[in-house]
């Protein structure tokens, strides 16, 4: 047995482990042994955001499900004035039993979104009029009018029309989850100014777009993504933010 280890009693082993899991305590507990400063040192820098990931991995499994709830709404058309595009929802989750989605997306020239992907659904793509650009897993492939592709769960993906004229693009979500949710709230808060550059004003609110649709950022694996997202989505709603959000989905 080594100095360092010996001057922490046997007894105190357990009670020692469970401390540096507590981030504030651990830091309190580490300083205090006599080892070495660089361990400290490491521990102070790296402890913070583990304790922080661990506090919303737990998070996102203790408390209530999103509600993915949508009421009856008339309104079918929205508008998202960011991505220079349009969509129409021809079948709802609710319309279909939860089995899918369908939405017409009106694509301006230039129009589209970035890089993303999601863990619960697979999303199709067909072309209904003019040409529209898929990104795919890395690769851009290019659809003309009857052709399709199809992103699978996790495969990170985005849709662009890189034509000077319009083009319509059919889109299928299968099952049905949050997509709708989450569209109807987005180009809500953009068209009432309260969305900059794709972020919300209201960091809860964001935490919520996100955990609906489960969306992740292209480039980052969901292992690291999702407890992020769905613990602060899962505490948002629990905080009761998804009530400020209330107008644009009911």
């Amino acid at each position: 047995m080594n100095a360092t280890t010996a001057q922490i009693p046997a007894r105190n082993n357990r009670w020692y482990v469970f401390s540096l899991l507590l981030f504030p305590l651990g830091l309190l507990y580490i300083w205090r042994l006599p080892t070495s400063i660089f361990i400290k040192i490491a521990y102070t820098v790296l402890a913070p955001p583990l304790f922080l990931y661990l506090t919303l991995l737990i998070l996102s499994v203790a408390l209530p499900p999103l509600d993915l709830t949508v009421g009856n709404r008339q309104d079918r058309t929205l508008y998202n004035p960011s991505g220079n595009y349009a969509v129409t929802f021809l079948k709802t989750g609710k319309e279909t039993g939860g089995a899918y989605e369908e939405i017409l997306v009106e694509l301006e020239a230039g129009g589209g979104n970035g890089w993303h992907y999601h863990t619960t659904f697979d999303e199709q793509f067909t072309v209904i009029e003019g040409q529209v650009e898929i990104g795919l897993n890395g690769e851009a492939i290019y659809l003309e009018k009857g052709q399709t592709v199809t992103a699978r769960k996790s495969e990170e993906h985005y849709f662009h029309n890189p034509t000077s004229g319009k083009s319509n693009l059919l889109v299928k979500t299968i099952p049905a989850r949050g997509l709708e949710k989450t569209i109807r709230i987005g180009y809500g808060l953009e068209n009432d100014g309260l969305m900059q550059e794709d972020m919300t004003e209201n960091p809860w609110h964001m935490a919520l777009l996100l955990g609906y649709s489960e969306t992740y950022f292209g480039g980052i694996p969901a292992v690291v993504q999702a407890p992020v997202v769905n613990g602060l989505a899962r505490l948002a709603q629990w905080l009761g933010h998804d009530k400020d959000l209330k107008k644009y989905f009911m």
